[in-house]
């Protein structure tokens, strides 16, 4: 297996334009602290001129779309196409940008797929991809000429896939990840650190990449003293690249954590109104736990990096029950495992943002020094892999028409979902109609 040896993580700040149009609300307390300057080559970003420099670069606020693409986002699609599993976080406080680069400006996805009509059918871009859309798409569509050439090799088959869940956590036992391609139906993280139960959906066309990424309006938004559109849970967009050569086959992924925004509860600068509890509202509880679950993948970041360092270098189980968030079980392979990491810091220049974006800076220099050890992943013979599949799902479909106890049916139908999911994209993989007598609710079959 092709390793890259150590690597830190790939750290990057994006600096949000000040003014109208910005969708900061007016009013709060000016801060103390403010950014007084910023370097974009040497990843620079000054804080009442104290230097934070563990980024890479810094994108300034005049930086578009597609130039944060091309900085931020579309070396570790370069890697996750080649084979390494692939993590991108955007983290910053609540309005200062992370949605915006992660998928555009509010609506812009349902609007695109509106905009659609009756096009879309073939890979190109053209016509679709705007000037202000993020992340999301724009890897979607680079995806889709890759898996055109790797499908003009002989003896060389790839196919992509996409799911879309949101993450809420409402207490420390309360933790929901919900499916946003399929009615919000629960979903879990398997003792392989991925979804289970989420809507797998084949990625052929760009109306199939759109239509994944205007999945993304469903999620759960409400307005706070901060912004219009706040997002109030973490936001997860999963692409599956399989690819099958010569009977043996390897699968990587690339996901997009678009995390809830860490907010202030008190003083004239909290994102909720302080003459009451921020325990008396829906939203108030929301961003009391996003911050918990922030804090929570610090501490797993901490204990990850000195696991690493350790002279031993065996992966163990974290022990401290508050760090297993469904958020840190996806990240697992970021934290200790194989996949390579990049992070966008986003950070606001608005006067009353100061100390937010301080604490903001330090968060994303604790995350910094997350060490990677990036390995491809290995290419395994195809046939085991299928007739385990067929087993795992007959035994599960039983379980689940005899049903269990209370919660575990849920897990149960997680689980059929998932052994569904992985049977239909085998059967597309292998370009068989032979899907071993299985029936697809979630997915479609190449005809």
């Amino acid at each position: 297996m092709s390793s890259m040896g150590k690597t830190l993580i790939s750290s990057y700040a994006s600096v949000k334009p000040l003014g109208k149009g910005y969708s900061d609300k007016d009013g709060g307390t000016k801060s103390g602290k403010r950014i007084t300057g910023w370097d974009e080559g040497k990843g620079e970003i000054s804080i009442n001129n104290e230097v934070y420099n563990h980024m890479k670069a810094t994108l300034p606020p005049e930086a578009t779309q597609v130039q944060c693409y091309d900085v931020i986002c579309k070396p570790l699609v370069q890697k996750w196409l080649e084979g390494y599993d692939c993590d991108l976080l955007s983290y910053g406080q609540t309005g200062s940008g992370k949605t915006y680069t992660m998928f555009g400006p509010p609506y812009s996805m349902e609007k695109a797929a509106k905009e659609l009509g009756s096009g879309g059918q073939t890979i190109s871009p053209d016509g679709i991809l705007k000037e202000e859309h993020g992340f999301t798409l724009r890897s979607g569509f680079d995806a889709l000429k890759i898996i055109q050439q790797y499908n003009s090799q002989p003896n060389t088959r790839a196919v992509l896939h996409g799911s879309m869940v949101e993450m809420s956590i409402m207490s420390l036992t309360d933790q929901s990840v919900q499916d946003l391609l399929n009615k919000r139906k629960t979903c879990f993280v398997d003792k392989s650190h991925h979804l289970q139960g989420a809507k797998l959906i084949p990625l052929e066309t760009a109306r199939d990449i759109v239509n994944l990424a205007a999945s993304v309006e469903t999620r759960l938004t409400r307005g706070t003293k901060m912004n219009d559109t706040s997002s109030r849970s973490h936001c997860v967009t999963v692409y599956t690249l399989s690819v099958l050569e010569n009977k043996m086959m390897r699968q990587s992924r690339l996901q997009f954590f678009d995390l809830m925004g860490s907010e202030r509860f008190k003083g004239g600068n909290a994102a909720h109104n302080t003459n009451s509890s921020s325990k008396s509202s829906m939203g108030g509880w929301e961003g009391i736990y996003a911050n918990l679950s922030l804090s929570a993948l610090t501490s797993a970041v901490d204990q990850a990096s000195k696991q690493k360092r350790s002279k031993s270098g065996k992966s163990k189980r974290m022990a401290n029950p508050m760090l297993e968030f469904c958020l840190n079980e996806l990240l697992n392979g970021s934290l200790v495992g194989n996949a390579l990491t990049g992070m966008i810091t986003c950070v606001s220049q608005h006067p009353r943002n100061g100390d937010e974006t301080y604490l903001t800076l330090k968060y994303g220099a604790n995350m910094a020094k997350l060490p990677n050890y990036g390995k491809i992943q290995p290419m395994k013979p195809i046939e085991p892999i299928l007739k385990h599949a067929k087993k795992e799902y007959a035994s599960i479909k039983k379980i689940v028409q005899r049903g269990v106890a209370g919660k575990y049916q849920a897990l149960r139908e997680a689980q059929l979902v998932q052994w569904t999911n992985i049977l239909s994209l085998l059967t597309l993989l292998v370009g068989s109609d032979d899907g071993g007598g299985f029936d697809d609710a979630t997915t479609r079959k190449k005809k």
